[in-house]
This record gives structure tokens, C-alpha cells and sequence, in this order.
């Protein structure tokens, strides 16, 4: 197995935010935030929704995968009516990153996540080309 760790991005305590074997790549969950500042992303959830994405993007390039590759995404939010609300703007933001691709998707809502501020996190699965 091979721990995946984006360049100039901290270390990861207890995890890490991929992992790759045998030409799969497992995505830990990612936040909006910004690696450098450890800030969540300003301006509500789909800022964070497309900052989510742009993030995912760089871990899995860093796992040698790209969104195309991606087979199932987990995503968590901490309100479906935030969700809801933002429905138009949320295409901008996976449109960037994924384009058409449409993998297997699971939205859920929970009660809260690790980073205060964090809105959503999603995690995933991929293949190697």
C-alpha cells in the first residue's frame, strides 16, 4: 500500500488523505478548506461544495488518478436544506473538476464534521488509468 500525502500539504494526524493499492485509490474525506491556511472556504456551501471538488482533484493526482477515474463518491452535508438551496450554483463547481463524468453518488445528512465551519466533506474511490 502506498500513503498518499499531496505536495505542500501538511501531514495528515492519523490518517491519510489517500490510499493506494493494487490500482485502486480510496480518498479520505475532503473539506472546502485551503491546505496552506487550514481555512474553510468564505462564501456558504457551494463555495465550499466546488472547493471540495478542486481539493479531490489534487488528491487524486497526487494518488496518479484523475476525477475520470473516479467510481463512487460519499458526500456528507451538514444540512440538506443548504443543499437544497444551492442546487443551481452546484454544477459550476463539479463542472470543473469532474466535468460530465457521473460516478455512483451518496448524499447524506449528519449532525456535524471534523472542521468547524465545514458544510460538507466527501470521500471516494478511483482506479489508476
Amino acid at each position: 500500500m502506498r500513503m498518499v500525502r499531496p505536495e505542500g500539504w501538511p501531514a495528515a494526524r492519523g490518517y491519510s488523505y489517500a490510499v493506494e493499492h493494487g490500482g485502486r485509490v480510496q480518498v479520505a474525506g475532503v473539506v472546502g478548506w485551503d491546505p496552506v491556511t487550514m481555512e474553510i472556504a468564505p462564501g456558504g456551501f457551494a463555495a465550499q461544495w466546488a472547493k471540495v471538488w478542486a481539493n479531490m482533484a489534487v488528491v487524486l493526482d497526487a494518488a496518479g488518478t484523475t476525477p475520470d477515474r473516479v467510481l463512487a463518491i460519499r458526500v456528507y452535508v451538514t444540512s440538506l436544506a443548504a443543499y437544497h438551496e444551492a442546487r443551481r450554483e452546484l454544477g459550476v463547481g463539479w463542472g470543473a473538476t469532474f466535468g460530465d463524468h457521473l460516478p455512483a453518488i451518496t448524499l447524506v445528512e449528519v449532525s456535524g464534521l471534523v472542521l468547524p465551519g465545514a458544510l460538507l466533506e466527501a470521500d471516494a474511490d478511483a482506479v489508476l488509468p
